[in-house]
């Protein structure tokens, strides 16, 4: 099994979900922009002994075109068994407003910006659970 059995006693894994998490940090800067600020709410939307799903929402207003789309970034961790588990990570863009002519850029952006995130997530993990079997 993948982490403790049960929740501790007077604790019930379905209280997690719904649960949100407000966080800012400083994104690096890279070949296409400045250091910028990114705000970010995470929302746990399934959470049980099987599975863990995260939702991300991250606003980037000072790169450019950055108040035009809303980063949808979704976390899910599912048990597989046998001290295993399976990850699968997915990014969207939404444009509220439409599109602007360089939606192309943005989501290209965003998919390589993102496929970094996800692999050092995965390599967290792996080195959390061989230190902690």
């Amino acid at each position: 099994d993948i982490g403790l059995p049960k929740a501790p006693d007077g604790i019930e894994e379905n209280s997690f979900v719904g649960a949100t998490m407000e966080y800012s940090y400083l994104m690096p800067k890279s070949a296409f922009v400045s250091a910028n600020m990114c705000y970010a709410t995470w929302e746990i939307l399934q959470y049980d002994a099987n599975s863990l799903v995260i939702k991300e929402k991250t606003l980037t207003p000072e790169v450019p075109y950055g108040s035009t789309f809303i980063s949808w970034t979704q976390y899910s961790i599912l048990n597989t068994g046998k001290n295993s588990c399976r990850m699968v990570c997915s990014v969207e863009a939404e444009f509220p407003n439409g599109q602007p002519m360089v939606a192309r850029q943005i989501k290209s952006g965003m998919r390589a910006g993102t496929a970094e995130k996800f692999v050092l997530l995965g390599e967290t993990i792996c080195r959390y659970a061989d230190a902690y079997p």
